[in-house]
This record gives structure tokens, C-alpha cells and sequence, in this order.
């Protein structure tokens, strides 16, 4: 089976196989797949808004990741009836505060998400440990742990 990875700061995209995002730590992790044409969209940002900076890779920033997204799926002419999930922001110091960069960060995606109309259907935000993303294409589940 054709497998897809995301790494840091990567917007990838697959059509069939597992598509999959690993060792997301306080950055965030999110998939956006559309099971009706099989086509789906994984990134992995470190930073929620770009406040204009250009950047060589669209996956830096959440912002210019949904925007280069949004894009691609337009391009293909694939409707964003999508079904979404994100994960991430944990919080990998000791101690019992949550990482405000995590936590903003999650909050940035999550508005990001909001404003194109994007509803996260599953989502595992938070703890204090890594979180893996596999999206099978074929069978069109999300597994996050």
C-alpha cells in the first residue's frame, strides 16, 4: 500500500493508500479528506499566522497551508466537502501549565479552520505526549493517537 508521510512545516497530498503524519509534538497536524473524489490533504504547520511574511514552503504557517490547500483541491476541481481532523499542541515540558505556544497555535488553526468553513469532525489536542495522524484513503478513516 502506497504510504503518503507529512513532515514538519509539509503540505502533501494523496490519493489512495494511508496518508500519514507523524511526531506531531506542540505544532499541529491536520488532514482534510474528501471521500467522495478519494483525495486528501495532509500538513503539519509550526506557526498559525503568517501576518504577511513570504515563505518558501506553503506548510510553515497554518494560514498559507490552508490557503496553498484550498488551492490545490480547487485546482483538481475537488469540492471542500471535506471531512477534517486535527492534532497536536501537546505540551512536552514538565509541568502542569500547557504550552501557550501549543495553545495558541491550536487556537490559530482552529480559527483558521473556522473562517473557510471548515468543521474539525475529530480532533486529539493537548497532553504531554506525540500524536500520529493516519488517514486510509481507501477505507476513508482517520485513526489519531
Amino acid at each position: 500500500m502506497k504510504t503518503t508521510a507529512v513532515g514538519p512545516l509539509k503540505c502533501e497530498f494523496a490519493e489512495e493508500g494511508v496518508l500519514w503524519i507523524d511526531k506531531i509534538a506542540t505544532g499541529v497536524g491536520i488532514i482534510l479528506y474528501n471521500p467522495q473524489h478519494k483525495f486528501a490533504a495532509g500538513v503539519h504547520v509550526l506557526r498559525g499566522l503568517s501576518r504577511g511574511q513570504r515563505v518558501d514552503q506553503p506548510g510553515y504557517f497554518a494560514d498559507t497551508a490552508m490557503e496553498y490547500v484550498i488551492q490545490e483541491f480547487s485546482r483538481r476541481d475537488i469540492p471542500l466537502k471535506v471531512s477534517v481532523a486535527i492534532a497536536g499542541g501537546a505540551s512536552l515540558l514538565s509541568g502542569t501549565e500547557p504550552d501557550e505556544v501549543a495553545s495558541a497555535l491550536v487556537h490559530q488553526v482552529r480559527g483558521i479552520l473556522a473562517d473557510r468553513k471548515l468543521d474539525v469532525k475529530l480532533e486529539n489536542i493537548g497532553g504531554t505526549r506525540l500524536h500520529t495522524m493516519i488517514l486510509n484513503i481507501d477505507e476513508g478513516k482517520i485513526k489519531i493517537s
